[in-house]
Formats: structure tokens, C-alpha cells, sequence
């Protein structure tokens, strides 16, 4: 295999194929070999096909990222980027003696489950390259998977979550061949930001496969399970299916109609992953034989019950909702508080409004602001507090999960995005790969992402990146949090609630008040004036 030296001391090989598509709504195969003749590994591969945005916020394309190009055959792909002297060493090696094996590092991108590449901000190389220079080397892998309608309609010949299997059989592919890269598979940490970690912690919930876990350690970035990650029941994605053939203008059902789907355009599919979208809906996993329906208050337990993940790194940005400031506005503090007491009951409502600080007499300005961080608590926070006390608690695994908790509070750093100096959702992967630094403005900036790679290069290792998460509900828990001041610090919970002014307590109200909705199918944005509201 020919890869590119990318920097100086990590070579890099792309657009490696981990599986094969043999139609368009079908399972991948996993590649137990590369194809044949194919041995340069030098050129980037092609993005699963989805609506591509101008990427301006990140101050637009890099001088060296190459054309954007999609292919829906030639995309289940993955790059993987290995320290140049390990590669040597194995080549070096003729007496049989077996270099020490690297911990690997898998990073599954986000994108709502409707978009999301592998690109050059998304560059695994310079994480790579400070593991060499902090003198902890990693493998690190980047994956790519079908995305929309592509990965996630249910077919009525019985095919579903395509895209969350693509994923499964990209960790068999590392499990299976990394070893040649100087890879130890058996210290292996899947990663991932927003909806891939949310598939990190599906995939917690499936059995593994044959050959054993795929991964033993995880890194949570904004995307704990909750009540918005349920896996869609069978009937409503159905439904959602029939939804599509009307929107493809495809009379017949059955088989044929699935065959007539399979034809058309690629570019009419997109039409059927931004319809569910833009009435508010998200493109999620399936129940199905390997993920069965569960209700939304088990997932904490579940979590804790998957026995093969003893490690765990999770946390949020400073300020989720951020971006949701366009379904904040189509409220106002009364029909808040009535969509609230309408969906859980006035009791709720009231811990709610107290949680967040809402009346309906107030001023709408500061309405949006409380509006958005529930939108954010809903989505990524709230999730985060039942799942770190089942992990610290739960008694019928052999020991409880060492959990690492964190927050992000640095701000965007680029002056063309609309929430420049806001540390909204997403910010940190701006930083944790270390690919934008030649874009800031500051050595502090550069001195925060070398840090943030470097906490979850210690953690791949195998050791912990700071204190341990150990809840006591008196606020002397620590966490690590990055801010623009004084870069990553260790705080108590109570210390950072008085620099911020923000009480944790909140999304424990916010939990509580949830529990009028246990044993239901329970989405709490789906509250009148957020109905039919685009979120991703």
C-alpha cells in the first residue's frame, strides 16, 4: 500500500474501501481484502452523497482540501493515518521480533445522521502527529457511512439502518487488519461528535459481533442518548417510506416499487432526506433484531449494563442550543410554558419554568436566551446527568464505568460565522483535531487544541486525562472545562456553576420533570409551537 507522508512524520492512507455496496437500500459487505490491483492510497475518496453546504464558517475551504466529489458506490471508506517510524519498524523488522502495538482511535463523524465527510478539518493526521510528539502514538481512523434516506430508510423487504452497519463494518475492517499498521485492535477508542456518538452508543446497545467488541474505551462529544435517540418503530418508518415513494412520484408498492426507489437519481433521494428533516424529524436507527425498541427512560441502564466499555469521556459544548435560536423564536414564554403543560402536565411545566428561569411576563430577549439552553439541555445535556449516575452506580457488571467528564466554553474562533466567539455545538471539532490552528488568531487558541488532542490521545492510551467524574450531588464532582482565559482547567462542579452562573441543577429539574412521560415514545421538542420546525 502506497499512502501520502502527511505531515512530516505520519503517513497517511486514503479513501481505503472497508465494504462493498451491492445496491442502493442493501446491507454493505465487508471487505476481507483490498481490491485487486489497488495499492495507491494517496488521492482523497468520495463522500456518501448528500446536500453539501459552502463551508464558510470554518473560513472556508483549506488551501490543500481537493474538489468535493460523491459517489453513493465508491464511499464506504476510511483513512487512516499511522506514525511513520511504526510503519518503518515493521518493514525494518526481518527476525520475527513484533514492534509494540499502537491503541487506535476511530472517529465517527456527526452531521444529524443526514450529512457529514471526511474532509481536511476532520484531518486525523495532526492528532496523530502531537500523539508522536507527546510521546503517546496512536493509529488514528477516521470512517464514513451512508447518510439520509441512504443509510436510514426502512425497505419493506425488511432493510434498515444501513448507515449504523456501514459503521459496524468499518470497526470490523480496523478490528481486523489494523494489526498490519502497527494497530493493537484490542485498544481500540471509538470516538465521535453529536450523531456519531449517539451511534457509539447504539452501537453499545447491540451485541457484538461474533469476533468480540469493537471498541473498549469511548469518547462522547455532545451526543448521549435520550428521548430523541429511541430507535424508530417499525410503523412509523413505514409510513416514513410510503412518504418517500409519493415524493419519487413511485405508484407501485412491494417489490417493484423498491426497485423503481433503487433507479432513480441519486440527487432525488436528497429530496427524501431533507423532507423529514424540514418538518422536524431525524433520520435514526430502526428497530430491529439487532437493536431492539427500547423506551427512552432504560437507555441510562442499558448503557451501563454493556459490560465491554469501562471508560468513558463525555461532554458538552458551553452552549448547545446556540444554533437553535430559529425554534427558540417561534416561541414566546406563554406558549413555552402551555406546550409544556400540554404535553407533560402542569406540575412539569412549573419545574421547568422554574429550571429555566421563565415567566410569561418576560422580556423575550431574555426568553430566547433561557429558551435556547433548554433546546440544548434537551438535545445534548439533558441526557448526560441519569446516564453518569446509572454508569457510577449500576451493580450487575463487574465494576462501575470510570467516567471523565468535560465542557467546552472556548468560542468560535472564525469572524464568518454567524456565532463567532460563541461556543456553540459542534466548536470543539474545530479544535480537537488540531487541523485549523494555522487559521487562529492566537497562540492561546493553538495552546487549547493541543491541549483538547492531547487529553483524548492520553485517554486512548489507556489513561486517564484528569480527575475522575465521582458524583456526590454537594458539588465538589471535577470536571475539566476549556475556556478562553485560562485554557483546560480542572473546576468543581460548584466552582464552575459560580464562574458561569449556571446551576447544574437544572437538567436534573429538567429529568424530573420528564418522568410524567415514562413508558410513552416521548419527544420533548415536539411541543406545539416547535411542531414541523427543522432542527438539523
Amino acid at each position: 500500500m502506497i499512502g501520502i507522508v502527511q505531515p512530516d512524520n505520519v503517513v497517511q492512507f486514503r479513501a481505503i474501501p472497508y465494504a462493498t455496496l451491492p445496491a442502493r437500500f442493501k446491507q454493505s459487505v465487508l471487505l476481507d481484502r483490498l481490491p485487486e490491483g489497488k495499492t495507491d492510497f494517496t488521492k482523497p475518496g468520495f463522500a456518501c452523497p448528500h446536500i453539501f453546504g459552502a463551508d464558510i464558517f470554518s473560513g472556508g475551504p483549506r488551501p490543500d482540501e481537493p474538489p468535493l466529489q460523491s459517489s453513493e458506490f465508491s464511499s464506504l471508506i476510511l483513512q487512516l493515518n499511522a506514525p511513520l517510524s511504526t510503519l518503518q519498524s515493521l518493514q525494518a523488522d526481518k527476525d520475527g521480533n513484533t514492534p509494540a502495538k499502537l491503541p487506535v482511535m476511530v472517529y465517527i463523524h456527526g452531521g444529524g445522521f443526514v450529512l457529514g465527510k471526511i474532509d481536511q478539518n476532520h484531518n486525523a493526521a495532526y492528532m496523530v502527529e502531537h500523539s508522536i510528539a507527546t510521546a503517546q502514538p496512536v493509529i488514528g481512523i477516521s470512517i464514513q457511512y451512508r447518510v439520509g434516506a441512504l443509510g436510514f430508510l426502512g425497505t419493506p423487504d425488511g432493510g434498515r439502518n444501513f448507515g449504523l452497519y456501514d459503521q459496524r463494518n468499518a470497526l470490523a475492517w480496523v478490528r481486523r487488519f489494523v494489526g498490519g499498521f502497527g494497530g493493537d485492535a484490542g485498544r481500540t477508542t471509538a470516538w465521535g461528535e453529536s450523531a456519531g456518538a449517539m451511534s457509539i452508543c447504539f452501537h453499545m446497545l447491540m451485541r457484538p459481533p461474533p469476533g468480540g467488541p469493537l471498541f473498549d474505551r469511548v469518547i462522547l462529544m455532545s451526543g448521549v442518548l435520550g428521548p430523541l435517540g429511541t430507535p424508530v418503530r417499525r410503523r412509523e418508518a413505514e409510513e416514513t417510506y410510503e412518504k418517500a415513494l409519493k415524493i419519487l412520484e413511485i405508484k407501485e408498492r412491494g417489490e417493484e416499487g423498491l426497485e423503481k426507489a433503487r433507479s432513480v437519481e441519486v440527487e432525488r433521494i436528497h429530496v427524501i432526506s431533507n423532507a423529514l428533516t424540514d418538518e422536524g424529524g431525524i433520520w435514526l436507527p430502526i428497530e430491529d433484531e439487532m437493536l431492539p425498541y427500547f423506551s427512552w427512560e432504560d437507555i441510562p441502564r442499558l448503557l451501563g449494563e454493556c459490560d465491554w466499555v469501562n471508560d468513558i469521556v463525555l461532554g458538552t459544548t458551553g452552549f448547545e442550543g446556540l444554533t437553535m435560536l430559529n425554534n427558540a423564536n417561534a416561541m414566546t414564554p406563554s406558549t413555552f410554558l402551555d406546550g409544556i403543560a400540554k404535553q407533560l402536565g402542569d406540575s412539569a411545566a412549573a419545574t421547568i419554568a422554574e429550571a429555566y428561569n421563565v415567566t410569561r411576563t418576560m422580556d423575550q430577549n431574555l426568553f430566547l436566551t433561557s429558551a435556547m439552553r433548554w433546546i440544548g439541555d434537551v438535545v445534548f445535556d439533558g441526557k448526560t446527568y441519569p446516564t453518569i449516575l446509572i454508569f457510577l452506580t449500576i451493580s450487575n457488571i463487574p465494576s462501575p464505568k470510570r467516567v471523565y467528564r468535560y465542557v467546552f466554553d472556548v468560542g468560535n474562533p472564525f469572524p464568518n460565522h454567524t456565532l463567532y466567539q460563541l461556543p456553540h455545538h459542534w466548536v470543539d471539532v474545530y479544535f480537537v483535531f488540531r487541523s485549523l490552528q494555522f487559521r487562529y488568531p492566537s497562540q492561546r487558541l493553538k495552546m487549547i487544541s493541543d491541549q483538547h488532542a492531547s487529553y483524548w490521545i492520553d485517554f486512548g492510551n489507556g489513561n486517564a486525562p484528569w480527575t475522575e467524574y465521582k458524583h456526590s450531588g454537594d458539588g465538589k464532582e471535577i470536571i475539566a472545562v476549556a475556556e478562553l482565559r485560562d485554557g483546560w482547567v480542572e473546576r468543581t462542579v460548584a466552582e464552575d456553576e459560580r464562574v458561569t452562573e449556571l446551576s447544574w441543577k437544572r437538567v436534573e429539574k429538567l429529568y424530573d420533570a420528564w418522568s410524567a412521560a415514562k413508558g410513552s415514545q416521548f419527544r420533548p421538542l415536539s411541543i406545539d409551537p416547535l411542531l414541523k420546525k427543522r432542527f438539523v
